[in-house]
């Protein structure tokens, strides 16, 4: 099945979005993956060490592929609205305190449906959805394929070609759009 692909209007809509009893950690964290395409197991698990406030950098190592590869390390630029985004230590908690306190996979599926269809949205929208929107929308403002691979801790540009099949989807709907020419 093809994943979904939240267009940059949508995700507007999502963030504009609130819904009865949400939780903020899922919302933040889901942002965050919308906009540094990382997986739901990535997120999960940062906490404050992984942030270089001073030279505004998230660095860290990929569950994925951590131990099997050179590549498991990403480093990814963060602009002002991610670090508010991710925002500092409360008073007495440490810098290993995880950023995002989520409950299970599961509730976090969950409350990221009932947001999605809050928004009326009607796409099957996954926490893997993220990390490809993400990366299908820089691509689309005009990053390099390269550069996607590289913020996607991707170790080739093989898993990252997907991508702009992706972006040929869209240019096709795009024109298709269009109202029927008959001359």
């Amino acid at each position: 099945m093809r994943k979904e692909v939240l267009s940059q209007e949508e995700i507007k809509n999502l963030i504009a979005t609130h819904y009865d009893n949400e939780n903020p950690n899922i919302r933040r964290a889901f942002i965050m993956s919308l906009y540094c395409g990382l997986r739901f197991c990535d997120v999960k698990d940062l906490t404050f060490a992984n942030v270089d406030y001073s030279n505004k950098l998230l660095k860290f190592e990929q569950n994925k592929t951590k131990g099997h590869s050179a590549s498991s390390g990403v480093i990814i630029p963060l602009n002002d609205g991610i670090l508010s985004l991710i925002g500092q230590p409360k008073e007495g908690e440490g810098k290993d305190t995880p950023i995002f306190p989520l409950p299970s996979f599961t509730m976090c599926l969950k409350a990221l449906r009932r947001w999605v269809k809050r928004a009326g949205i009607d796409k099957h929208i996954t926490w893997h959805c993220g990390r490809h929107s993400f990366a299908v929308n820089i691509l689309n403002n005009g990053a390099n394929i390269k550069t996607v691979a590289s913020l996607l801790g991707h170790s080739g540009l093989r898993h990252t070609e997907k991508y702009t099949r992706a972006i040929d989807k869209l240019k096709e709907d795009a024109i298709n759009s269009l109202p029927e020419l008959t001359l």
